[in-house]
């Protein structure tokens, strides 16, 4: 298992959680409609990274997030992530109706800072 770091303790997420079509102008970019619900998707454990890989046929989009870590139902740290979407797959998929997660939740897809912890 990949994991991230708080302080100096690593935590081995077993997936990570994600809202999207949560920013107004990035639904507008991309000509989507605003949503009457929260989406949500997940990342799994593999997506995490120390480094970033692309291929040449990949395109890839980024965007920049912050991230919580819960422990025990609670916040317990923050950090920043950096978010990596396959933009003409996701389309594609998108456009016949079906799950994006391959272009989302693909290996090395997330990478993210050490976390600082929040005081309770």
């Amino acid at each position: 298992m990949k994991a991230v770091v708080v302080g100096e303790t690593k935590f081995y997420p077993s997936k990570i959680l994600c809202v999207g079509r949560n920013y107004v102008e990035h639904i507008h970019e991309l000509g989507n409609e605003v949503p009457e619900n929260m989406v949500v998707f997940n990342k799994p454990n593999s997506s995490i990274a120390t480094e970033l890989h692309s291929f040449l046929d990949e395109p890839l989009h980024y965007e920049a997030e912050i991230c919580f870590i819960i422990k025990d139902k609670q916040l317990h740290a923050v950090g920043f992530g950096l978010d990596l979407t396959k933009r003409a797959l996701q389309s594609k998929l998108k456009g016949k109706g079906l799950p994006w997660e391959r272009a989302k939740a693909f290996d090395h897809s997330a990478k993210f800072s050490r976390f600082i912890p929040l005081e309770a």
